[in-house]
């Protein structure tokens, strides 16, 4: 049995997203990692490449995505990453989601004794850095379980935001295998201009306009994310788990704060 991961990256550096740590977090689990990358303006295709070459399991190939008008504008790249995907099974991950490496072995057990179709998973959301956690993530809409695990099927579509893949023609329902695996989700930590920034665009998203234009980034990094916006705040809580092998192995990259939220909960 074989399994494909698959993601999509553009402007992974200048996005402050973990890429090239995600990438590298999964080769264990992986038989392939397929990468689309986007035509980054930046240097994320030549760390790809180097990336590539220093790992065979990694396959990076360019397609130009459309620019963002609506939430599911990401349907197109990832889709095109699940077709050069190879594997028996395959797993969507964005570029700044891991699978806990303890559950590796699990998975590849579960996936090569199951009759299932579709595998969900629950999400666990940082925030700031790797030891905080939104505890209530449907207040502010963030996923809190994805459908990203499936048989590698041409019938296999995503649909809706493009969070999640279903079988073609069949009603989506969570209710389709007994198992649920975990992934961490560090999205939310990331430099407080860059995370600003990905706000101001979802926004424009969400409402259908056009992120063609947008303001330079020196406005973001003038007026970044307050780490301490109400919003958030109350119902951050402080993660007590054990930290993933990324996590464990390069702490700093998955801290963004200082680690200030930590004391503030704590002492909250």
């Amino acid at each position: 049995m074989k399994i494909s991961i698959y993601t999509a990256v553009k402007d992974g550096i200048a996005n402050d997203l973990h890429f090239e740590a995600m990438l590298r977090h999964h080769l264990p689990l992986a038989d392939e990692i397929v990468v689309n990358e986007g035509y980054s303006s930046d240097d994320s295709y030549q760390r790809l490449l180097k990336l590539q070459r220093q790992h065979p399991k990694i396959h990076v190939f360019r397609s130009h995505w459309e620019t963002p008008k609506s939430l599911d504008w990401s349907i197109g790249f990832d889709d095109a990453a699940r077709r050069a995907a190879t594997g028996d099974w395959c797993i969507h991950l964005d570029c700044d989601e891991f699978i806990p490496d303890w559950e590796f072995d699990a998975i590849r057990l579960h996936l090569e004794r199951t009759e299932e179709v579709l595998v969900p998973v629950r999400f666990i959301n940082f925030y700031g850095n790797y030891k905080v956690y939104h505890a209530k993530p449907e207040k502010v809409h963030w996923p809190d379980r994805k459908m990203i695990i499936h048989r590698n099927r041409p019938d296999i579509e995503f649909w809706g935001d493009g969070a999640n893949v279903r079988i073609r023609g069949e009603e989506f329902s969570w209710d389709t295998s007994q198992q649920m695996f975990t992934v961490h989700h560090f999205g939310m930590v990331r430099d407080a201009a860059a995370l600003r920034q990905k706000w101001w665009a979802q926004g424009r998203a969400i409402r259908g306009r056009s992120t063609r234009f947008r303001p330079p980034r020196l406005v973001f990094q003038l007026f970044p994310h307050d780490w301490k916006d109400p919003m958030y705040f109350d119902d951050l809580a402080v993660y007590d788990g054990e930290d993933i092998l990324a996590v464990r192995d390069e702490p700093k990259e998955f801290t963004r704060d200082r680690m200030m939220l930590v004391s503030a909960l704590r002492a909250r």
